[in-house]
């Protein structure tokens, strides 16, 4: 080596599994299953779950527009029940949770659960 060349780096190995301390986390390893090859990370973490599968909307559909809908149930018995889809009243709340529901009243159309 010359006086003008700067000098060389250390050669980096990527051989080692363990990680140094301090230094960057170790590289994913291939595992090799009968049907296929999946990278896999050391110290990983498991995939979480799923989220849940969203629940069937709707026991009411508005006659206006047609939109499904469940009526709020926070309401008071005099508050008005609107359509979430297109604003419109269709009824009060007292008349949704009638049993059986006060249908003759209400803008909107019980649906019969299957």
């Amino acid at each position: 080596m010359s006086d003008s060349e700067p000098p060389r780096r250390k050669t980096l190995s990527l051989k080692s599994a363990v990680a140094a301390p301090g230094g960057p986390p170790p590289l994913e390893r291939m595992v090799k299953s009968s049907t296929k090859t999946v990278f896999v990370a050391p110290h990983a973490a498991p995939p979480p779950p799923p989220p849940p599968a969203p629940a069937p909307v709707g026991d009411w559909k508005c006659k206006p527009c047609g939109t499904r809908f469940d009526p709020p149930t926070d309401l008071a018995d005099e508050d008005s029940v609107r359509c979430p889809s297109c604003n419109a009243r269709l009824g009060l709340a007292s008349d949704f949770r009638a049993d059986p529901p006060n249908v003759g009243k209400l803008r909107a159309r019980w649906l019969k659960k299957a």
